[in-house]
């Protein structure tokens, strides 16, 4: 194997290792996610108790916190030449997606009260920029 398979082997592990943890937190989270919305719809956020919440929103920042760090091993990568236009990219939109788990972690306040419309705005630009990474990704599986 010459230093260009090298370096495209490698770069797609990192980039296999990035998804699929992202996927697991993803999966990891969703149901605290799911607890949260439910209890905000049916606005009974402040009948739950103040630890579970608190714990909720703990395990929604070490998630965000985990997101960070495979946002920097993805920018860390180096891509083969002909998808560093597309790892730029996919960079930028993780990077979004992670600023918008945050901002919905900021939309929560540790008396069981929540910014709804900051939340809400939160949780659409995450479905945006998790369409937007499966995009690019789809665009490097066609070019590799």
């Amino acid at each position: 194997m010459n230093k260009t398979q090298q370096k495209a082997r490698h770069y797609s592990q990192v980039l296999n290792q990035v998804i699929e943890r992202t996927q697991a937190i993803q999966e990891e989270l969703n149901p605290q996610f799911e607890e949260i919305k439910t209890a905000l719809a049916n606005d009974q956020l402040t009948a739950m108790k103040s630890s579970h919440y608190l714990e909720i929103e703990g395990q929604f920042q070490h998630g965000t916190d985990e997101y960070q760090q495979l946002a920097a091993q993805l920018q860390q990568a180096t891509p083969p030449a002909k998808l560093m236009g597309l790892n730029f990219s996919l960079v930028k939109v993780y990077r979004e997606y992670v600023a918008a788990c945050q901002a919905m972690i900021d939309s929560m306040k540790d008396d069981r009260t929540v910014d709804i419309s900051a939340f809400k705005a939160a949780e659409a630009a995450q479905d945006q920029t998790t369409t937007a990474m499966g995009k690019i990704l789809v665009k490097m599986n066609q070019i590799s």
